[in-house]
């Protein structure tokens, strides 16, 4: 086995001292006791927001306002045709993740304008995506969760399996989460279970617990093998999160189960929004001139 590169399990937007043995014989004999005994006996565990690599307040309000709109076009779309059971299955653009939880694609975010999210040279997060798998990141997928207020606890999973189940493999993706609003405990942010991402442990396991909050913009990058759930949102506000997943490209990742748009119906171009009274004023007196 390669060794394991520094630690891709959960990164709160910077290296973090390793949780994985650098020990190669360690990790393929009995890396998921190690991993679960070196995180018991160091907890609890302290993740400290970057000042280095997070979002700007003008893209973290650029970000909030193309979440929103999309949401808002989307559900006023599905009014205006009547589409309320075929959202139960899901969209291309949106695809619902439990109750009051939406996940969703922004074809705005393949504009220049977010180039700050998709540019390698100018995401302030790409040096900790390079140290984990490498100069060849690549962006494999991009979008956004929105977890409405009264929305339920997510199903504990994992987003991706191991590429072989015959001996435990370095990061081959990771996910990059960027809440567009303060993380807390009521908010629903999102609970991780360490180890998980080790061949063999991947069972939820409440001693292994780690639940970050803090504030907007920064990006938390785990190993897509990691366990973890979305917490409900008990507050009064939406929860709103970017998700970018990388691969390298010397690897053939491709996830075709949780990114493929043929799974869900096509729901076109989406519904303006209507025009006020004194739009419609405005546009008829442009209409006369």
């Amino acid at each position: 086995a390669k060794k394991l590169k520094s630690s891709s399990e959960l990164v709160c937007a910077s290296p973090t001292a390793s949780l994985v043995p650098e020990d190669e014989k360690a990790v393929e004999a009995n890396a998921g006791h190690w991993i679960n005994d070196k995180v018991r006996s160091s907890r609890p565990l302290k993740i400290a927001p970057s000042h280095h690599h997070h979002l700007t307040p003008h893209q973290i309000s650029l970000c909030l306002d193309a979440v929103s709109g999309h949401y808002d076009a989307v559900m006023r779309t599905v009014r205006a045709r009547n589409l309320h059971f075929e959202l139960a299955d899901g969209f291309d653009v949106l695809r619902e993740r439990g109750r009051g939880r939406f996940d969703m694609e922004l074809s705005q975010f393949d504009t220049p304008q977010f180039d700050f999210l998709t540019d390698p040279a100018k995401a302030a997060w790409m040096p900790v995506v390079k140290k984990i798998l490498g100069d060849d990141a690549m962006l494999v997928h991009k979008g956004a969760f929105l977890s409405l207020p009264g929305s339920d606890i997510q199903v504990y999973h994992q987003d991706g399996v191991h590429l072989t189940t015959k001996r435990q493999l370095p990061c081959h993706a990771i996910n990059v989460f960027i809440p567009l609003v303060d993380l807390t405990r009521h908010n629903g942010p999102t609970e991780f279970c360490l180890g998980t991402h080790h061949l063999g442990y991947d069972e939820y396991d409440r001693a292994m617990i780690q639940t970050p909050t803090g504030p907007a913009g920064t990006p938390i990058i785990f190993d897509y093998r990691l366990g973890h759930r979305g917490m409900g949102n008990s507050s009064d506000g939406p929860r709103p999160v970017m998700y970018l997943t990388y691969t390298s490209a010397k690897n053939e990742f491709r996830d075709s189960i949780n990114f493929s748009r043929k799974r869900y119906r096509k729901l076109g171009n989406l519904v303006d929004e209507p025009l006020s009274r004194g739009e419609r004023a405005a546009k008829r007196r442009r209409k006369d001139e």
